[in-house]
C-alpha cells in the first residue's frame, strides 16, 4: 500500500484526530512485516488495522506466496468499510472492536502502528483503565498515550513463539509514564532493538514527536539493546547492515532513566564524582500559566485604557522572543515597556479598583471565567504567586537551549522555566548560568532533553531538576575575577568565553 498523502485520505483531518490516526508509509510496512515474520511463525495481527497497510505489505511481498494468515482489529467503521470496499476478493477477518477493551487473546506476531493521543482524549479510558488493572495489574496512567498503552497490552499477548513490530512516539523514553513501559520491554529480555526516525516528516508528515520503531522477539533472550538513529528511511532497506549508535546490556538498562540520550554518540568521560543533580542547589518550576493570555497579558496601552492601579499588575515576560540577549536587565524590560509589549500581567486582589472590576466583568462577558484553569480558581482572575526567576531556561528550542540571567523584577510565562535556589543554591547562581551556557554544559543537560520531531527538543522541569551540573567543588573553585569577567563578556558580546568552556572542561576525564 502507498503512502497516502492528505489529499488521499478517506477521511478528513478531523475524523484523524479523533481516532488518532497516522497512517503507515509503505517503506516502514515492508521492513516491520518482513522483520517481524523472521519468526517463522505465520499467524500475523494487527491490532490497530486501518488501511491494511502491513496486510498490503504482505502481499508484495517475499511472504506473498506463502500461506500466512493475517487478522486484526479496527475501532473506526469508516476506515474499515473503506478498505473493504476495495476488495475484489477475499480479504482479512478484521474485528471491528476497540482493542483497549478486547482482552483474552494470545498472539504469535503482531504488527502495529498504533493511535497517536493522549489516554484524557480517549472516549474509553476509564473502562480501558480497570482493565489494564484487572489484567495484568497495572495503573495505567492519565498522562500515558495511547500508542504506549496498545504497546503495553501487546507485550502481554505475545505467546512466546513470535515477535513484535510496533511504529510510535518515542515519547515514552523520557516521560514518568514511560517507566512502566520501559520495565515491560525488558523485564524477561526480549528488547531487540529501538530505532528513532529522524526522517518523521517523511514517515508521518504531520507529526510534531519523535517516532520510532519497537522491534521485540518473544522467543529468545537477548542481552543487549540496539539503539539505532535513522536519518533515510531508505536505510531500512538495508538494516542488517546497519551500525547500532550504543549497544546498551540489558542488565543495566534502568526504566527509571531517561533512554532518549542512547541515540546520541556521547564520547564524554566525566571524573568519578564531578556531577551532581541540579536538584542539590534548588529547583526548576514551570512558568506561570494564567489559562487565558488573551486576558491576563496586557500592553502597557491597555494597562492606561483600562485605568489598572500599578497595584493591579505585575512586569513578566510572556514570549520567550522577548529576550534577545543571555542577560537580562531592567533597561531590557523597559525597552519592552516603551515598544508597548505585552509584559504585563493582569493581578487584581480582592479589594479591588472599580477599573480592575470592569476589566473583570469584561473577562466574564468573554467567557474567561469558563476556561479549563481559569473555572477551578477562586476567584477565577487570581493567578499563580510566583516569585522573580534569576536564571531562566527555555522550554522549547531548536538548535540549543536558551539559557538567561534575569536581573529584572520580571516574572516568567511557561515559556521558561525559571530557578528557586535553595540554600545551597543562592550563592551559586551565576556559576550555574556560565555551567548551563558552556559547551560541556550545554552537552551534558542536553541528555535529559527529550527529543520531538523536526528538530523541536523540550525541557519539563523535573527534566532539569535531575540534569547533571558540576559538584560544589568545583564551584567554589572558581576565581571571583574569572567568573566576573565572564559574566561581563557575556553582557556585552552575548557569547561565552573560551576561559569558562575551559574551566568546565576540567569535569571531564
Amino acid at each position: 500500500m502507498s503512502h497516502l498523502e492528505d489529499d488521499c485520505y478517506p477521511v478528513n483531518g478531523e475524523h484523524r484526530k479523533k481516532f488518532g490516526q497516522f497512517f503507515t508509509h509503505q517503506d516502514v510496512a515492508k521492513f516491520m512485516t518482513e522483520w517481524v515474520l523472521q519468526s517463522g511463525q505465520t499467524n500475523i495481527y494487527d491490532p490497530a488495522f486501518g488501511l491494511g497497510a502491513f496486510y498490503y505489505a504482505i502481499q508484495n511481498s517475499q511472504y506473498a506466496s506463502q500461506n500466512i494468515n493475517f487478522y486484526g482489529s479496527e475501532i473506526d467503521s469508516t476506515i474499515l468499510k473503506t478498505f473493504q470496499s476495495k476488495q475484489k476478493s477475499i480479504y482479512p477477518l478484521i474485528h471491528l472492536e476497540d482493542y483497549l477493551l478486547a482482552w483474552g487473546k494470545r498472539h504469535q506476531n503482531i504488527v502495529c502502528n498504533p493511535p497517536y493521543m493522549g489516554f484524557q482524549k480517549f472516549e474509553n479510558r476509564e473502562k480501558a483503565a480497570q482493565l489494564f488493572q484487572e489484567n495484568l495489574q497495572i495503573q495505567v496512567s492519565g498522562y500515558i498515550n495511547i500508542s504506549s498503552a496498545f504497546l503495553l497490552k501487546s507485550i502481554s499477548e505475545m505467546d512466546g513463539t513470535g515477535r513484535l513490530a510496533y511504529i510510535m512516539p518515542l515519547e515514552f523514553l523520557s516521560t514518568n509514564y514511560g517507566t512502566l513501559v520501559k520495565q515491560n520491554l525488558i523485564v524477561n529480555q526480549h528488547l531487540v532493538s529501538i530505532i528513532k526516525l529522524n526522517c518523521e516528516k517523511e514517515v508521518f508528515p504531520n507529526v510534531t514527536t519523535s517516532i520510532g520503531i519497537i522491534l521485540y522477539d518473544s522467543s529468545r533472550r537477548y542481552d543487549a539493546v540496539n539503539f539505532y538513529d535513522v536519518n533515510d528511511i531508505n536505510l531500512l532497506q538495508n538494516f542488517a547492515k546497519l551500525i547500532p549508535t550504543n549497544i546498551i546490556s540489558t542488565n543495566i538498562l534502568n526504566p527509571h532513566q531517561k533512554w532518549i540520550s542512547y541515540f546520541q554518540n556521547n564520547d564524554l568521560k566525566v571524573k568519578s564524582n564531578a556531577l551532581v543533580a541540579l536538584s542539590k542547589y534548588g529547583k526548576f518550576s514551570r512558568g506561570i500559566a494564567t489559562g487565558a493570555n488573551e486576558f491576563f497579558i496586557l500592553k502597557p496601552s491597555e494597562i492606561k485604557y483600562n485605568s489598572l492601579l500599578e497595584s493591579e499588575y505585575l512586569p513578566c515576560i510572556s514570549k520567550s522572543s522577548q529576550i534577545k540577549r543571555p542577560i537580562f536587565d531592567p533597561d531590557d524590560y523597559q525597552q519592552l515597556v516603551a515598544r508597548d509589549s505585552s509584559v504585563y500581567l493582569f493581578n487584581a486582589n480582592e479589594n479591588h479598583s472599580e477599573s480592575a472590576d470592569r476589566y473583570i466583568q469584561y473577562g466574564v462577558s468573554q467567557q474567561f471565567d469558563q476556561r479549563y484553569l481559569t473555572k477551578n480558581r477562586n476567584p477565577w482572575y487570581k493567578t499563580e504567586k510566583r516569585e522573580p526567576s534569576r536564571l531562566l531556561l527555555g522550554v522549547f528550542s531548536r538548535g540549543g537551549y536558551k539559557v538567561i540571567l534575569n536581573r529584572s523584577k520580571a516574572l516568567n510565562l511557561t515559556c521558561f522555566h525559571g530557578f528557586y535556589p535553595n540554600f545551597l543554591g543562592a550563592e551559586q547562581i551565576e556559576k550555574l548560568f556560565l555551567y548551563l551556557s558552556s559547551d560541556v554544559g550545554r552537552q551534558i543537560v542536553s541528555l535529559s532533553m527529550r527529543k520531538y520531531g523536526d528538530n523541536l527538543d523540550k525541557f519539563e522541569p523535573n527534566d532539569l531538576n535531575t540534569a547533571l551540573v558540576p559538584a560544589l567543588r568545583y564551584f567554589e573553585q572558581m576565581p571571583i575575577d574569572l567568573v566576573k569577567e565572564a559574566i561581563a563578556t557575556i553582557e556585552k558580546t552575548g557569547v561565552t568565553p573560551k576561559d569558562i568552556n575551559t574551566y568546565f572542561a576540567s569535569i571531564l576525564r
